[in-house]
């Protein structure tokens, strides 16, 4: 195993010390200055490619809520005064111990 695996493993190794742009992290370091158009557009990207999922979830949950708001709402027969939110806490009198 080691016999098959250490030619390839010294061809990569020799590659990163001959081609040290190769081996650089990301495209932002190859552009290099800080002003650079490349980089503010990788930056843009970055930024949309993060944000993209959070929306995506985000409206898939507001989705949800607002159907379940509206079939509560059309079950209950329109929209009636709410229990306040303290009131769900236990109290000993109503509990009967």
């Amino acid at each position: 195993m080691l016999r098959r695996c250490f030619p390839s493993v010294i061809s990569v190794l020799a590659s990163a010390l001959f081609f040290p742009v190769i081996v650089l992290a990301c495209a932002v370091c190859v552009s290099g200055a800080a002003d650079d158009p490349l980089t503010d557009a990788f930056n843009w990207s970055v930024l949309f490619l993060m944000a993209t999922p959070y929306t995506v979830v985000g409206s898939v949950a507001g989705w949800l809520v607002y159907t379940h708001r509206r079939a509560a709402a059309k079950k209950n027969g329109g929209l009636k005064k709410k229990t306040p939110f303290w009131s769900l806490a236990w109290i000993h009198k109503e509990s009967g111990r």
